[in-house]
């Protein structure tokens, strides 16, 4: 279980460097889109030109589309450095799974990659990518939780006390 979970939250780690390139990028667009938009405008006036009917069509589609998002624009580029964050942690994890060392930062570890899947999957929607994360942070969990338990090995009892002569 231990094996399966460290390859599962690898797997996972290389979804999710992708997937935070693209958030990454897709709320840099669109957050720049806005500023562009308004940037355009205040040319256009400062030329003391109007935009055409064209142009407004482009810039209300763009706001159209923007505004259909269920996150902003911010949110999806925090989004995406939290992906990269759990891309070290998962994989730091994974490390650990295999060595049967460190089993509290295999949680923390566990419970950021399925963090980072919900958040996945409350922005975009669940994909057949998103089990990889989530199956993986739930083995990895119970990973951590056989070695916390092979770690603590019962009291050993104590041999009788010699009596003294």
């Amino acid at each position: 279980m231990r094996i399966a979970a460290g390859v599962l939250l690898i797997i996972a780690a290389v979804i999710n460097l992708f997937a935070g390139f693209t958030y990454l990028a897709g709320g840099a667009v669109i957050g720049g889109a806005g500023k562009l938009s308004a940037m355009v405008a205040e040319q256009e006036k400062k030329q003391g030109r109007e935009m055409t009917d064209q142009e407004k069509k482009s810039f209300e589609q763009l706001d159209t589309a923007k505004s259909q998002l269920p996150v902003s624009a911010g949110a999806m580029m925090g989004v995406g450095a939290f992906l990269f964050i759990t891309v070290g942690t998962s994989i730091a994890g994974a490390v650990c799974l295999f060595r049967r060392k460190a089993a509290k930062f295999i949680m923390i570890a566990s419970g950021m990659a399925l963090a980072a899947e919900v958040m996945g999957i409350a922005i975009v929607k669940f994909g057949f990518l998103n089990i990889f994360g989530l199956v993986g942070g739930i083995l990895g969990i119970l990973g951590a939780r056989s070695i916390m338990s092979a770690s603590a090995a019962p009291p050993q009892a104590m041999p009788p006390a010699a009596a003294p002569m």
